[in-house]
């Protein structure tokens, strides 16, 4: 199988991807590609072609979970592990700018057109998708899903636009500029809950991509959902026309060369194939402004410690490319996941040598900062940081979260006042029967290995 490697903007693939009968990938760039168009920090340009175990990792990636990747599973009788089958019929509708299709067939994706390339939903329609979303967490049946979205969760993505929700239409390649995210039954707070801590994350001067809170009444049901703007466009629309184009993107894993199991730090094996913070370091490198990502990416792990997400893992943080631009996207994907006992709370990577948030202490945040790349650790400055940081969240937590929400924040900062030995200086709040590490998870042998 040969397949093109397309990104959208360019008007020949930037390469060719090939699997051969055993499986195994290979991967080389077109003769005239620009320095701009490289796809991946993983696999700079070279006129030699990659080999399986170099593109592996960047095009796993490129595929996500849901029904339409069962379906060609489960139809063509491939297996997960069949990267180049299930791009072959996938590969079209891959995540962000880039697309691959069966050589010569063209592009799978398009700069979209408004309002030619796009339909708009009904009421009706919205509220079917939507109680499905929350009840089953998929597309209702029969519904066409144009733009599929990366994760398991119940979300869809569309555009917004004039005060309603468009979908692209069916062939038409065209990119959305959102993403309705629907609170599952099982736990209807969890969209809200993520809009509050992104929107406190904008507000104490953390670039977070911009999220609003939505609740639909659909036959007496009062569902929670989100709608997040794709940092990942370009719009130009003007008097209700106009266009909207994607700009290329990757996450962290994409940039390491590494497979999606190995997005969390603790499942990896290979010491030099890991997710953790000396990785980031490594990316940070390869920037426009290394310092810049660095700092920003110590703020949004500050952040994410302070609020108890430690689902901040190598897939939840991205790059944005503008031509030969590399920058650090905004925060996305935050929850407190400290107030689930379903999951672990330990680290997506270590900060220092610490696991758990009850193990940061100043030798771990020492450490974080070392393995970040800064020469003499800043620990001081970045102590400040943290207490000033915790003060915010406590005073707009308070202002703009519910009272459950706010005191599991009050008690995440209790832990981490106690680790490292500092007053943050908050006023005091109801108990919150938080888990200590994963004691409480262990104890009921529940998935003490999951996020």
């Amino acid at each position: 199988m040969r397949m093109d490697v397309w990104m959208e903007g360019r008007d020949t693939p930037v390469g060719v991807l090939t699997r051969s009968e055993d499986k195994s990938l290979s991967f080389v760039y077109a003769g005239d590609i620009a320095p701009e168009h490289r796809i991946s920090m993983s696999l700079p340009i070279t006129s030699e072609p990659y080999s399986d175990a170099d593109c592996r990792g960047y095009f796993a990636n490129l595929l996500f979970e849901g029904p339409q990747l069962e379906r060609v599973l489960d139809g063509f009788g491939l297996d997960r592990g069949d990267i180049g089958a299930l791009l072959w019929h996938l590969g079209a509708d891959c995540p962000g700018a880039i697309s691959i299709t069966p050589e010569g067939t063209g592009p799978g994706k398009m700069p979209g057109r408004f309002p030619e390339d796009y339909e708009r939903l009904s009421e009706a329609r919205l509220h079917q998708i939507v109680l499905s979303l929350h009840r089953h967490r998929r597309m209702p049946e029969g519904e066409r899903n144009p733009s599929p979205v990366a994760g398991v969760q119940g979300k869809i993505a569309c555009l917004m636009l004039e005060g309603a929700v468009w979908l692209p239409k069916g062939g038409s390649r065209a990119p959305t500029t959102h993403i309705l995210k629907v609170s599952p039954h099982f736990d209807p707070d969890v969209t809200r809950q993520e809009t509050i801590l992104l929107q406190i994350a904008s507000e104490i001067g953390i670039d977070a991509a911009e999220t609003r809170d939505l609740v639909f009444d659909v036959g007496g049901t009062h569902i929670n959902a989100l709608l997040s703007t794709r940092f990942d466009r370009d719009i130009e629309i003007a008097e209700g026309a106009g266009t909207i184009r994607r700009r290329h993107a990757e996450d962290f894993c994409q940039a390491l060369g590494l497979p999606p199991s190995l997005k969390y730090e603790r499942d990896a094996v290979d010491p030099h194939r890991r997710f953790s913070a000396a990785a980031v370091n490594v990316i940070a490198a390869q920037t426009t402004v290394p310092a810049l990502v660095t700092r920003d990416f110590l703020a949004q792990t500050i952040f994410n410690l302070l609020v108890g997400n430690t689902d901040n893992h190598g897939k939840n943080t991205s790059l944005l490319y503008r031509g030969r631009t590399v920058l650090l996207a905004p925060l996305y994907d935050v929850a407190p996941v400290f107030m689930d006992r379903r999951v672990t709370h330990e680290f997506a990577f270590r900060h220092g040598s610490a696991r758990f948030a009850e193990d940061f202490d100043v030798d771990a945040l020492r450490g974080l900062l070392s393995d970040l790349g800064f020469g003499k650790p800043p620990v001081e400055r970045a102590m400040k940081q943290i207490q000033q940081l915790a003060k915010r969240i406590s005073e707009l937590s308070a202002r703009h979260a519910p009272k459950g929400l706010v005191d599991g924040l009050h008690a995440q900062a209790r832990v981490l006042e106690d680790a490292l030995d500092v007053d943050f200086g908050l006023e005091e709040r109801d108990y919150y029967d938080r888990v200590v590490r994963d004691e409480a998870i262990e104890a009921a042998g529940g998935w003490g290995t999951l996020s």
